[in-house]
C-alpha cells in the first residue's frame, strides 16, 4: 500500500494554528476576548455584538433595519445606517467571525461563545424537572450576573425582565434539587443568591427556608421568616403569605420539583 503524499498546501494546513476562541460576555458586563486576549471596541460596535447576543430570536438572525430601529431610534435613516456601518467595520477588525453578514440580515457569528446562552441553556434544564443535568449544572455562577449592569438602552429593559425571572425560577429549582439531594449547604446557597437578586421574592425565602428545615436548622429557618416578615413590612406594608409561614412551622411540605 503507498504511503500517503504530504503536499506542501496540506502541510501548511497541518502547521496552521488553530482559530483563536472567540468568548462575549454580557453578564457583569460587557467582556470580548479573542484569543483570550481582551478586545476594548467603541460604544456603538459593542452595543452592536450585546443586541446580537441578547434579543430573542437574533440567532436566526436580524434585520439591519430592526438593529438600526433598537439601537438608534432617535437618528435619521441615514445617519443611523452610517453608524450600524461603521460599528460593524470595526466588529470586523477585531474579528471577521464575530458577525455573519447574509443579505439584508445580521447575526452573530457561529464561532462565538456568549456567557448568557449558556446560562439560559443551563436555565432551561433546571427548569425542567424531567431534564437530565449537565457537569456545572449546580453551580450558581452563570445564573448570578446582572445582564449588562449599567446600559441605559430601551430595548434591554424587558429582555432584563424576562431573563431575570428565567434566572429566578432556575435558582429555586436548583435549590429544591440540591435538598432533595442532601446537597444542603449548595441548596441554602442557591437559594440565598435568587434572594439577592429579588429580596421581596417569597419562592426565593422559602426554598431556603425549606433547605434550613430539611437539614434540621429549625432556627435557622424561623430567623429566615421573621426577617422576611420584617422586610415585606418596611417595605410595602404586608405580611408574608400564610402558606410560607406553615412552611416555616413544619406544617406544610416543602415545594418545589420532585
Amino acid at each position: 500500500m503507498s504511503e500517503p503524499v504530504l503536499t506542501a498546501s496540506t502541510a501548511a494546513r497541518a502547521r496552521a494554528p488553530a482559530p483563536a476562541e472567540l468568548r462575549l460576555e454580557v453578564l457583569g458586563g460587557f467582556r470580548l476576548r479573542v484569543g483570550g486576549r481582551l478586545v476594548v471596541l467603541p460604544t456603538h460596535a459593542r452595543r452592536v455584538l450585546a443586541y446580537l447576543s441578547v434579543c430573542p430570536g437574533a440567532d436566526a438572525g436580524c434585520s439591519r433595519v430592526t438593529v438600526v430601529d433598537r439601537l438608534w431610534p432617535e437618528s435619521d435613516v441615514v445617519h443611523a445606517r452610517a453608524s450600524l456601518r461603521t460599528a460593524l467595520w470595526r466588529i470586523g477588525r477585531a474579528d471577521r467571525r464575530l458577525v455573519t453578514v447574509h443579505q439584508d440580515g445580521l447575526r452573530l457569528g457561529d464561532p462565538v461563545h456568549v456567557d448568557l446562552h449558556r446560562a439560559l441553556a443551563q436555565a432551561s434544564r433546571l427548569n425542567r424537572a424531567d431534564a437530565p443535568l449537565q457537569a456545572g449544572d449546580c453551580s450558581v455562577a452563570p445564573l448570578s450576573g446582572e445582564l449588562l449592569p449599567g446600559w441605559d438602552e430601551d430595548w434591554l429593559l424587558l429582555e432584563r425582565e424576562r431573563i431575570q425571572q428565567l434566572r429566578l425560577h432556575a435558582l429555586e429549582a436548583l435549590s429544591h434539587r440540591l435538598r432533595r439531594l442532601s446537597r444542603y449547604s449548595e441548596a441554602v446557597d442557591a437559594a440565598i443568591t435568587a434572594i439577592a437578586i429579588e429580596p421581596l421574592r417569597e419562592s426565593a425565602r422559602s426554598a431556603l427556608i425549606a433547605a434550613h428545615l430539611a437539614e434540621g436548622n429549625v432556627a435557622a429557618a424561623r430567623t429566615q421568616l421573621d426577617s422576611y416578615a420584617a422586610l415585606l413590612w418596611t417595605e410595602l406594608a404586608i405580611r408574608p403569605s400564610p402558606a410560607i409561614a406553615a412552611l416555616a412551622a413544619g406544617r406544610l411540605a416543602p415545594v418545589g420539583p420532585r
